[in-house]
């Protein structure tokens, strides 16, 4: 199982009312570091709604421009804060809490000026260093011994991949991989059935969560080399699914 080698992964967040030459800055000096920049993207101002900037390559309401902006932070190693002075205004603070919320630690250009903040946000200037920060820690992956969402394990097998050297296989690859682990899966619960005699019942049981387990990795890495979030499109789907009326076959 392998891929191209997946690059590091950020968001920045700020007042695009009063830093955003300072954030497109610093979205040049993530790129120029091969830093792959989620959102926002490097483009001009457009329009001003209220205290809302919009860019150019913005679309949707404010609403959905925000929403799209955390689903960046969703997928992104980490979160970059721009804020000269220390300044954090409410949006930001949201945007803080919720990549907290997911796991994913929250550098800044400053110390924030909110107390409570400075305790979870680590000021950082240096690209260079952060960058090297998780180019160390994805040579020391292992898997986390915390309680994990979605989010976390579909990014933990995307850093496996790339730490295993995985580096050839294309989506169609994967897909094929995966339908032959799903062969190997009907095999180990046709054992557990009982439809073919094995000497040890242990054996079966420990055989069939193998299979799980390498079904679930090819699954994750279809769904990274789709950049599709397996946690948000779970989400959509049983919000679709909630709606519709459902009967048994018996019914």
């Amino acid at each position: 199982m392998g891929k191209a080698k997946a690059k590091i992964s950020a968001t920045i967040s700020g007042s695009f009312n009063k830093h955003l030459d300072k954030i497109q800055d610093k979205i040049r000096e993530l790129q120029g570091e091969g830093i792959e920049v989620l959102s926002p993207k490097l483009s001009r101002p457009f329009s001003c709604e209220g205290r809302f900037v919009r860019l150019e390559t913005d679309k949707g309401t404010p609403g959905e421009i925000e929403f799209g902006h955390l689903e960046g932070i969703a997928r992104s190693d980490f979160l970059y804060v721009v804020n000269p002075g220390g300044y954090v205004g409410k949006s930001v603070a949201l945007e803080i809490g919720y990549a907290l919320s997911r796991g994913i630690p929250v550098y800044s250009l400053e110390k924030p000026e909110d107390f409570v903040l400075s305790f979870f946000v680590k000021p950082e200037r240096s690209v260079k260093i952060i960058k090297r920060l998780f180019i160390a820690r994805r040579n020391e992956i292992s898997f986390p011994k915390k309680s994990l969402t979605m989010t976390d394990i579909q990014n933990y097998v995307r850093d496996m991949v790339e730490r295993r050297g995985f580096e050839k296989e294309t989506i169609e690859d994967v897909l094929l991989l995966m339908v032959e682990e799903i062969g190997e899966l009907a095999r180990a619960i046709r054992d557990l059935k009982g439809l073919k005699v094995s000497d040890k019942r242990e054996d079966v049981r420990k055989n069939l969560k193998e299979e799980l387990a390498d079904c679930l990795i090819y699954l994750l890495d279809i769904a990274n080399l789709a950049r599709v979030s397996l946690e948000d499109a779970l989400r959509e789907k049983e919000k679709l699914n909630s709606a519709r009326k459902w009967r048994s076959r018996e019914d």
